[in-house]
């Protein structure tokens, strides 16, 4: 046969009285082999020519005390689930194989993963890690009780507090202590805190938390005109936005709403004495008052 480096890989013992001589490059014939780690294989002279070498050292044919799970990560044996994996052992599945087993962890929760997935990506128990809900273990409900309380039912649907991580980057609805509903993630409101944004002035709720219900002898000075679209039912009295106001003696100028309703509560500044900009006063429509 015209392909001595084989010859080396012979395994003369195992094929008797057969010569490596005797062979033909197109072979079918299986016969045996050993490579330089002293693995002995049989294989088809033909594959063997066309570049196939030892099944074990490729990882395609498990070898119990070398290349299996069992003698290449010894430390996911503990989580092996012998009884539910049983009568496989982690001395017959190679490392990379992709074949879902039974895994359990220190915890004593149960679940399925590829043997590959453990041993590339290191993935853990799912429950431990809040990658899946384990009622009574990491759901939100068991984690976050005072969170739960405010779980909106109605709108949620069939989706409770129970069946969600604590984890969760999910958006559910949620129902504060005053009524009022809004939209946040799970993971948000557990690790950030996050309340009502109604309730915490973020959002604007009409009638509850707007300029006017709150603050409404200044909401009354609201300019009419020079806003536009944007009225006191849609701001709080807490806004860094700047608006536009009119004064009972028809002075019009432009200031943060939060300035108005702060400590210092700043009303008119013509009727105050202090002189409009030019370029407020001409927005305005007011003749600049000179300054001396």
């Amino acid at each position: 046969m015209c392909h001595p480096e084989l010859e080396p890989e012979w395994d003369a013992e195992k094929n008797g009285l057969l010569q490596f001589s005797e062979l033909t490059v197109g072979s079918r014939r299986l016969v045996w082999w050993r490579c330089a780690k002293g693995h002995s294989y049989r294989s088809a002279v033909k594959s063997r020519t066309q570049g196939t070498g030892c099944p074990i050292c490729a990882g395609r044919i498990v070898l119990p005390e070398e290349n299996s799970l069992a003698a290449k990560f010894p430390d996911l044996l503990s989580d092996w689930d012998t009884e539910k994996n049983s009568p496989l052992l982690p001395t017959q599945v190679m490392p990379g194989a992709h074949r879902k087993v039974w895994w359990r962890c220190p915890k004593g929760h149960s679940w399925q993963a590829s043997v590959a997935s453990r041993v590339t990506s290191n993935a853990g128990c799912p429950f431990c890690a809040g990658q899946k809900v384990l009622s009574g273990f990491n759901d939100l409900a068991s984690l976050h009780p005072r969170l739960a309380v405010q779980w909106d039912r109605k709108k949620n649907g069939a989706l409770t507090p129970e069946a969600v991580s604590a984890y969760s980057n999910r958006r559910v609805w949620w129902l504060c202590d005053k009524g009022h509903s809004f939209c946040a993630v799970i993971t948000h409101r557990v690790n950030k805190g996050s309340d009502c944004p109604y309730c915490t002035n973020r959002k604007v709720l009409p009638g509850f938390n707007d300029l006017e219900a709150k603050e409404p002898v200044i909401a009354s000075q609201w300019h009419p005109t020079l806003n536009g679209s944007l009225t006191p039912q849609q701001v709080t009295p807490g806004s860094s936005r700047k608006a536009w106001w009119l004064c009972e003696n028809g002075h019009a100028w432009k200031s943060v709403i939060s300035s108005r309703t702060g400590k210092q509560r700043c009303g008119c500044p013509v009727c105050a004495g202090r002189p409009l900009s030019q370029c407020t006063a001409i927005l305005a429509g007011q003749p600049e008052k000179p300054t001396h």
